[in-house]
């Protein structure tokens, strides 16, 4: 039974100590401690002990097609990750920087061949170097694509998350008091949507299911064969009026898809908790609702651009051409980070042979 220590800092940080040790012991070899930069403020926990993939969780996730990856990798992970947890409920960054924790570890501590971003005082600078002008006139039209590599733990930055982070939002009319509270978009809220609008969508998507799949067909062979005068005759004759149709179809679900993606994040509704109200619930109730406005969600843009965290968006890499060490954009996708590992690397391993070529 564990004594009342509460008064005693000694005894209790002791105590807790302990608890830490056993905690630590649990963990099985081959599993690596994750600090993340949101210390468990937002949706993952402050620390995480995960493993690397399995051969056949790797290899199911390169067969996976784009659309179904979040799903076979929020399983992946949830079985990778030691402690009880949901990665559906982490924030995207958090599974980005989770993934650039686990390449860097298991795979790879650099990822090369980054098209390099060069900015106009990047191309003034190279202009008074010998040639200057034929390179800023190679690089602009692209016949020369200069490409540079970053160290993932030293040329990589998180930000710093205040200690009073709180990721939810609320945005008050100040003439009428209506108010709405917005928390984060989870990482596993776009299978729902996903999943709601298949089924919302689904007697207009058998309609046009012919129809999309020869204009997909049509716009392949236009891009294969642009220069081509004689691709028109074998393009599929298509329906003006059908297509119209189709265009109307296309527009109206995209503005659906923007209205779910952000009713999908509120959690108080002028005072109603609808935190455990279905994604089709919500668009019932909100949707129509006048007070949602332009105005509330452009206040609500403004707030959480300021809410950052995760890995630093401005990383540190060497300029290919005058050697000046600075900040450029990079984002980091989970897709990318993905592709990247799916690279064969065996470069930790002996398998007791001298050859080492």
């Amino acid at each position: 039974m564990k004594s009342n220590n509460k008064n005693n800092i000694m005894l209790t940080t002791l105590e807790d100590a302990e608890i830490e040790f056993a905690r630590k012991a649990e963990i099985p070899p081959g599993y690596i401690e994750v600090a993340l930069s949101t210390k468990g403020k937002v949706g993952a926990p402050a620390i995480v002990h995960v493993r690397n993939f399995k051969v056949n969780e790797i290899l199911a996730l390169s067969m996976t097609s784009e659309r179904d990856v979040p799903e076979r990798l929020i399983s992946a992970l949830n079985d990778m990750i030691f402690e009880d947890v949901d990665v559906s409920k982490w924030h995207e960054n958090e599974i980005v920087e989770l993934m650039v924790y686990l390449f860097m570890n298991f795979y790879k501590g650099t990822i090369d061949d980054i098209p390099f971003n060069f900015t106009e005082e990047d191309f003034e600078s190279i202009l008074k170097t010998p040639k200057g002008e034929e390179k800023v006139n190679a690089i602009k039209s692209g016949e020369w694509v200069p490409k540079v590599s970053i160290n993932l733990s030293k040329d990589v930055d998180t930000i710093d998350i205040p200690e009073d982070f709180d990721p939810y939002v609320t945005i008050t009319n100040k003439k009428t008091g209506f108010h709405v509270t917005f928390g984060f978009i989870k990482y596993g809220d776009q299978l729902i949507i996903r999943n709601w609008l298949d089924s919302y969508f689904s007697k207009e998507e058998d309609r046009f299911a012919s129809l999309a799949k020869k204009l997909e067909y049509n716009r392949g062979l236009v891009n294969q064969f642009s220069s081509n005068p004689d691709v028109i005759d074998k393009l599929i004759p298509i329906d003006k009026n059908e297509e119209k149709e189709y265009q109307d179809y296309m527009i109206k679900k995209t503005q659906v898809i923007t209205e779910v993606a952000r009713l999908i994040s509120i959690v108080d509704y002028n005072g109603q908790d609808v935190s455990d109200m279905s994604v089709g619930e919500k668009y019932e109730l909100m949707s129509n609702d006048a007070r949602i406005d332009y105005n509330m969600i452009v206040k609500l843009s403004k707030k959480q651009e300021k809410l950052q965290f995760g890995l630093d968006p401005e990383v540190r890499m060497k300029n290919p051409v005058t050697g000046e060490v600075v900040k450029r954009p990079l984002s980091f996708r989970v897709s990318t980070i993905l592709q990247a590992m799916w690279i064969p690397r065996d470069d930790d391993y002996d398998d007791g042979s001298d050859d080492e070529s």
